[in-house]
Order: C-alpha cells, then structure tokens, then sequence
C-alpha cells in the first residue's frame, strides 16, 4: 500500500466509503519552524491538527457504520513536529505516515479519486486541519511546504475549489468535505497574487457525465467565511471535537427505530456544541460552523444508544453555585448515575450550569440547596441535547 493509506479493503466490493485525512500543523517556513520567511502573514506552527487528524481517523476505523457503504479505505497524511506511525487502534498494526506536503497531497488526492471513481453509490470523504486562507470563493488549504517555492508560495497550498470542481466527474455520488481551517483572508498570498490562483489544483475541472447520477456534496467549514477558527495548543480542535461528539449521537435520531446522523442534523450538533460556553469557552458563538450546499443523506448509524449533552441548572442561576446535584436512572429503583457535589463547582463561574453527557433514557435530576430543600425533575434525555432547570417548588 501507499505509505498514506492506513486501512484497505482490496477485496470488498462497492459501494464503499473511502476518506482522505490531512492533519498538518508542522510547517518549516512559517514562524517557529527551521526556515521560517521574513512575512508568514501571522501564521505559526501549530500543534492540533496532527492530533486532530489521528482522532478522526481513528472514529473512522472504529465507529464509523454505514451498512449501504462500509468502509473502504483511509489515506492519512501528517506534519507534526515529532512524527510517530499511526497504530491501527482494531489491529495494532503501525502504518508509516507519509508527510502532508503538497506533492504527496496530490498524489493522495488522485489516488482517493480513482477509489471513489469505482462505483456510483460510493461515498468520499475529506477531512483536513491546518492553517488556511481565503479570498472570496476561493480557499487554499497550506501544505506542509508552503513557501517553499519563493516565487509563488501558493503552489504549496491545495486549492479547495478546484478539488470539488474537480471531483464532478468522480462516479462517487456523495461526496462529504470537513475542513477545519481559518477561511480569513491573507494579504501576503492570495489577494497579493493579482488573479484567481488559490494552490495546486490536482484534478482537472469538468461537468458531470450525463450518464452519472446528480452528485450529493457538502463542504462543512469550521468557520464562516472572512472568519478564523480556533485552536487549542496540545488538543483535538473545537470544531473537529464537536463534530467527533456529534457523530457519537448529538446529531443522531431514530425516526425508523435505529440512531442515525444525517447531514443536516450533524450541522445543527456541531453548531450548538460551538454555541456552549462549557464546551467551547471564551469563543462560544464567536466561530460559527458553516456548510456549503446540505443535500440530506444518512451519513452514520449509530451501533448503541447515542450520546447525548446535558446542562443541569437552578431557576434562579444564581442556587447553582450552592447546589448538590444528582442525576439518577428513572425507575430501577432510582439508581444513581452522576453526582456533582458542591466541592466541584467552578470556583471561576459558579453560577454556570452542571454540563454532563448521558445515554438515551429516561432520568431523574435533584438540586439539593441545604438540610431541607431538594427540587426534582423526570427529563427523557434524547439528542440533539437537553437543558434542565430546576425551579423552587411553588
């Protein structure tokens, strides 16, 4: 195999799934790197998007389900300061990474491409974290080697239209695109370029084959557009653990009586994990996810109960800082689950809410304020999330 394919299925007949992951947070010629340009626009090495990439291929291998397209095939590329093969986390197996840069970048592309081209249900899947730039419409997705070249350092970036542009013509007829970048512009690249150039383009542009079924795509963005995005040093990043937590059953319902993620669901669960002051801090509501088009498609079937957020808090906010709160299974005698004493209230925002995470079912929550005052609630906990207020008894 390619040194960026981790996980092949050489034997399964299609349809399949087959998903192209970059994580790319090494880059030599920004600042803090071994040869860094005299002007990188602000932009600096960066820590998440490796560990970001590994988290995401590793739900692929072991949680993603779609029994209409099982997975084929996982390409993985990587820029990190210190790079380590990637274990299979089913097989153990240690699988050399190739690096992210803008050659194997387009290598990778081509590759993923000719696996998605095999059959007309087969699904792609593209998943990148690293810095990026836009310019209007445009967006370049920096490779490892940016800068490299002097005279034009976008020819070590991926251009992002161009690669939809230039998936028309794959036969795989749903096409899913997670980039997990800054869309702000750059004065130092695109906009000084003076015409449409926004990186390699490694497929040629096309229409749809008459003969080929109407393609599904749909790019989910991190950010708005003009917008940056949020990383946390030394962690997955918000957006790609928003929509990790919303692939384990914020976004999911049951409608046909099993938990599944569709892809509009999947835009409102990461939304609102990007909207919680618990999740997402001092930038909840500042970087707003975004989707291109959303035809709507099942795009994973959960294989138990989902996962759902609960945020537990007093009517007045203000008892929060005070209560004892419990949660406890409805029924089965009252067993408890969870307990937040008044020893774990945080001392930074003591009114903020009790936010935990519970299965589908039916639950009890208690406020205990005191010797004497304990306010119940029975709540059916079920995605997309739950919000719990316990007012004083009347």
């Amino acid at each position: 195999m390619a040194g960026s394919v981790i996980h092949l299925e050489e034997a399964a007949d299609p349809p399949r799934t087959h998903a192209l992951v970059v994580g790319v947070g090494r880059y030599p010629h920004l600042a803090g790197g071994e040869s860094p340009v005299a002007d990188s626009d602000g932009m600096r090495q960066l820590s998440s998007p490796p560990l970001s990439a590994r988290a995401f291929a590793t739900w692929l291998l072991t949680e993603y389900n779609d029994p209409e397209r099982p997975l084929g095939s996982v390409a993985l590329l990587l820029s990190e300061e210190h790079p380590t093969p990637f274990t299979d986390p089913r097989t153990r197996t240690e699988h050399d990474v190739d690096e992210a840069t803008i050659d194997n970048l387009v290598t990778a592309v081509a590759d993923w491409y000719d696996r998605g081209d095999s059959h007309v249900d087969n699904r792609l899947l593209f998943y990148f974290c690293g810095h990026g730039i836009s310019q209007g419409e445009d967006m370049a997705l920096l490779a490892a080697d940016i800068f490299a070249d002097h005279h034009n350092p976008l020819n070590g970036a991926l251009d992002f239209a161009g690669l939809m542009n230039g998936l028309k013509r794959c036969k795989a007829g749903q096409q899913v695109f997670f980039v997990d970048a800054c869309r702000s512009n750059s004065d130092v690249l695109i906009e000084s370029s003076g015409t449409r150039f926004a990186g390699r383009t490694p497929l040629g542009a096309g229409a749809r084959p008459l003969d080929l079924p109407r393609r599904f795509h749909i790019p989910y963005y991190a950010t708005l557009a003009g917008d940056r995005s949020h990383a946390r040093p030394g962690q997955v990043s918000l957006f790609t653990e928003a929509l990790l937590k919303s692939l384990a059953g914020a976004a999911s319902d049951d409608p046909e009586g099993d938990w599944r993620v569709n892809t509009s669901q999947l835009l409102t669960a990461i939304d609102h994990f990007m909207h919680q002051p618990r999740f997402a801090g001092a930038v909840a509501g500042v970087q707003v996810p975004s989707v291109g088009e959303l035809p709507v498609f099942v795009l994973h079937q959960l294989s138990g109960t989902p996962v759902v957020p609960v945020y537990v808090g007093c009517d007045p906010a203000e008892d929060n800082a005070e209560a004892e709160f419990v949660c406890r299974e409805d029924g089965q005698g009252g067993r408890e689950r969870l307990r937040r004493p008044p020893d774990d209230i945080d001392e930074t925002d003591p009114e903020s809410e009790w936010a935990i995470e519970l299965g589908f079912g039916n639950y009890v929550f208690e406020a205990h304020l005191g010797d004497e005052e304990v306010r119940t609630k029975p709540v059916t906990v079920r995605p997309v999330f739950r919000r719990v207020q316990l007012g004083k008894p009347s």
